[in-house]
């Protein structure tokens, strides 16, 4: 499983370490007694069915419940068979009111039933696959490509604060009964699988769906999560979970909040007049608040309204308001795509040489089949993914006899995409690149040397970067997301001179997530991506200034002006 980071803006894409433990206390049973009852269960794949138990303190049963037995074993599953963390482990264990449920890697999470609070000792810690030796992993096993490798001896982390979820202060019950805690399934999926492994758990009256965000199994998993039929209204009880649970998740995970001056999303529903619709029993009144909040109201580009609620069906079209960053964000990919056009009408190359300069294009960053080896198989010039096109790039700019003098990397409509790939892209200009992602709600981060071999000699070395020669790089303020990442720590490196207009930011990586009526959203979330300069972190949301500014789009694709201009530089 690849986990993307680093998302695409939404309006275009549409989508050696100690260990944890976990204590819960719990309290008394809420309200009456829990009734229960079996359902389907479909993990990951519409062809993964199985039975799962669920629970209810509502006479309506629409906010199911798992008891921590279940609850423990669905995170281990996700896991293993979607992390494909076969090292992750949790053990359980009972004293009295307190279940200790223990991860390999020994850092505590406790529940308190009594209280409604779940509290971390260690967030990050709790969370992290058990490969990585950094504090948040951004590179992975199963990467971009098998000849990228982390430098582990200048990566290093710095651990973040102690974090607790008050439940009880959004109205949220963790329920005992009979000595056995029960969660909510809605709140087990947003703190413990929506952020780590971008899973989502979503609930249809007829089946509990494991949702992984953007997956191929993830689209007829979906098509069986519609099945059910659409609902006029929801219960007083839902619609106030449903609210309360989203307050809890953006209070904690909005990694934009300071930005957008927003303290308390209680409090800015009431400002912004949202707070009665969003808790409205109407599944559409409430779906059309949720897409003006993040259409509206938060307009980062990377939040949005992405598929509604089984409630008001698949197709359902909820109309909302748009805010400007996205109204401009489209009027200038419009204006950019045109002129493109107008020089390249049967499409732009990605690689290219003009005189004694080469260009790369691409628009997103684009994973590599799993399945293709590049060291058996070198790519060549039709090969579609990101880093099959570097590779190609970098042999015909080494080649004997080649003519290049300079070599220019277009993300001017590039708007992100997948943050190991872009890892890859950074180490071919570089040599050794880095990469820095901070929490925002635990003040932790890690920085993560890593090294390409661009030559497929299996060497790493000072053969595999491009720093020999003159390094161009050309934005636009459609260069978002890891679009605009790569350019950022690009320019901090001094070693790449940067062309065009100051890029479009986007420094949170996105997190999805379902509400408890079953729509889905995402959001930017708390890990927020950063370059590191002197030994300070710097937010790299406000985009990246260009050292030699290009005013019209047409220029930008002008190459034989633009390799004249480039060489008048020096």
């Amino acid at each position: 499983m690849k986990k993307r980071l680093c998302n695409q803006l939404w309006i275009v894409s549409a989508l050696t370490i100690l260990g944890s433990t976990l204590l819960i206390a719990c309290g008394a049973p809420s309200g009456n007694a829990l009734s229960e009852m079996e359902i389907p269960l479909y993990f990951h794949s519409v062809d993964n069915e199985a039975s799962i138990k669920l629970y209810f303190a509502d006479e309506s049963k629409e906010v199911p419940y798992f008891d921590i037995d279940t609850a423990v074993s669905l995170i281990e599953r996700v896991n293993h068979e979607i992390i494909e963390d076969k090292n992750y482990a949790l053990t359980t264990s009972a004293q009295g009111s307190v279940v200790t449920i223990t991860r390999e890697n020994q850092y505590p999470m406790q529940i308190d039933c009594d209280k409604d609070t779940i509290s971390f000792y260690d967030f990050d810690a709790f969370f992290v696959p058990s490969w990585t030796s950094t504090v948040i992993d951004v590179l992975q096993p199963d990467s971009a490509f098998e000849g990228l490798i982390l430098s582990e001896e200048n990566s290093y982390s710095r651990f973040g604060s102690e974090v607790v979820f008050d439940l009880k202060k959004y109205g949220i019950d963790l329920i005992e009964e009979n000595g056995k805690c029960y969660i909510p399934m809605q709140t087990l999926s947003d703190i413990m699988l929506s952020l780590p492994s971008y899973v989502c758990l979503l609930y249809n009256n007829e089946g509990v769906f494991v949702y992984e965000y953007g997956s191929e199994p993830g689209r007829e998993l979906l098509r069986k999560y519609y099945e059910a039929q659409p609902k006029e209204g929801k219960s007083e009880g839902l619609a106030d979970y449903t609210y309360n649970e989203l307050c809890m998740m953006m209070d904690h995970f909005y990694g934009l909040k300071e930005s957008h001056g927003i303290e308390d999303f209680d409090e800015f529903f009431t400002e912004t007049a949202l707070r009665d619709a969003l808790r409205s029993t109407d599944p559409e009144m409430s779906a059309r608040a949720m897409r003006v909040l993040m259409d509206l109201y938060i307009d980062d580009l990377h939040s949005g309204y992405m598929l509604n609620s089984w409630r008001i069906g698949m197709d359902a079209q909820i109309d909302g308001m748009t805010g400007k960053s996205i109204q401009n964000m489209s009027d200038s990919a419009m204006k950019y795509y045109t002129a493109r056009e107008k020089y390249y009408p049967d499409g732009i190359p990605g690689y290219e040489e003009v005189g004694n300069t080469a260009y790369i294009t691409f628009d997103s960053f684009q994973a590599k089949d799993k399945d293709a080896d590049y060291y058996k198989d070198a790519p060549t010039a039709d090969t579609q993914d990101t880093v099959g096109l570097l590779l190609y790039s970098y042999s015909q700019i080494t080649r004997k006899g080649s003519p290049v003098e300079n070599v220019v990397i277009d993300l001017s409509m590039n708007s992100g995409g997948d943050t190991v790939t872009a890892s890859f892209m950074i180490s071919l200009f570089l040599g050794e690149g880095s990469v820095c992602i901070q929490d925002t709600l635990t003040g932790a981060y890690a920085n993560e040397c890593f090294r390409a071999d661009a030559n497929l000699d299996g060497v790493y070395d000072e053969k595999d970067s491009l720093l020999n020669y003159n390094l161009y790089c050309i934005t636009s303020s459609i260069s978002f997301s890891c679009g605009n990442l790569v350019p950022s720590v690009l320019k901090s490196s001094g070693q790449v001179t940067i062309l065009g207009q100051q890029s479009g930011g986007g420094a949170c990586t996105v997190i999805p997530f379902s509400t408890a009526d079953g729509t889905l959203l995402q959001m930017s979330g708390n890990r927020r991506l950063s370059y590191m300069k002197n030994g300070s972190v710097y937010d790299i949301d406000q985009g990246v200034e260009p050292d030699y500014v290009i005013h019209q789009p047409e220029h930008f694709y002008d190459r034989e002006a633009l390799t004249e201009y480039i060489n008048n530089l020096y």
